[in-house]
């Protein structure tokens, strides 16, 4: 079990590298943001982490 605190600076971590990950997308592949973003979570090579953070942008990508 981790701890409140490294709980709370995970969770923002994620939600910037998350919130940069959406907007590169954004700027390379425009209205394909998302779908690019869903195709990027298929891949194998991604870490676990790397795998959360795309998650969590394909959400920011859905929600606009």
């Amino acid at each position: 079990m981790i701890g409140p605190i490294r709980y709370l600076r995970r969770r923002k971590r994620l939600q910037h590298e998350a919130t940069e990950e959406a907007a590169y997308l954004r700027r390379r592949f425009g209205e394909a943001a998302h779908s690019a973003a869903l195709e990027k979570l298929e891949r194998r090579d991604l870490t676990s982490w790397g795998r959360q953070v795309v998650a969590e942008a394909a959400k920011r990508l859905e929600q606009g």
